[in-house]
């Protein structure tokens, strides 16, 4: 278990799109003891509406707190401000300012404050996140949906290789997700 980590939006899109299985009302709790998300990326979360719902209780149980730039130090902010320019420049295409905004405001929030882990399936995150933003203090690390479920195959998370699986089947909408599963990702021969 992390003791903080800031969430995105595709992440909670992701765990939450099942109506049947409440993967990220039941998963995000165990990653981490404290989960923030930037109020930028919880408005992101409009569809499907088992996650929007998920992650409303998750707020109203103070499982996840909202957080913003307003509520940083003074210092904080010129960190944050930095942060943010620097990764608009290349996250953020002008003529589509809201695209990948919520990924830009909440990695900067991070660096602000020391929140090493970001939570999101974003696969082409990190190599960015490491030219721009870790210089070796405050560093932050991309925590995807695999990464969750190798937690689990290695028994730092306790949910079982079935739940696991089904976590895995529906999260990323893979057609070919059982196979990769059961063939690369959890053996069943481990």
């Amino acid at each position: 278990m992390y003791e903080k980590i800031i969430v995105d939006a595709d992440l909670c899109i992701k765990l939450g799109c099942s109506e049947k299985y409440r993967f990220l009302f039941e998963v995000l709790p165990l990653i981490s003891e404290k989960i923030y998300m930037h109020e930028h990326a919880f408005s992101e979360v409009l569809i499907p509406e088992s996650a929007q719902k998920q992650l409303k209780e998750l707020v109203d149980k103070d499982f996840v707190s909202i957080v913003s730039e307003k509520d940083l130090s003074k210092q904080e902010k010129i960190i944050y401000r930095m942060a943010y320019k620097m990764l608009s420049e290349v996250m953020i295409d002008p003529s589509r300012p809201n695209k990948n905004k919520g990924e830009t405001c909440s990695l900067a929030y991070a660096k602000a404050t020391g929140i090493p882990i970001f939570a999101t399936d974003e696969k082409t995150l990190q190599p960015i996140i490491d030219k721009l933003l870790n210089t070796g203090i405050d560093d932050i690390h991309c925590l995807r949906i695999i990464d969750i479920i190798e937690l689990c195959r290695n028994g730092k998370m306790p949910l079982s290789r079935k739940y696991a699986k089904a976590l895995w089947r529906i999260a990323s909408g893979r057609k070919d997700a059982n196979d990769l599963f059961d063939f690369k990702i959890w053996p069943v021969m481990e």
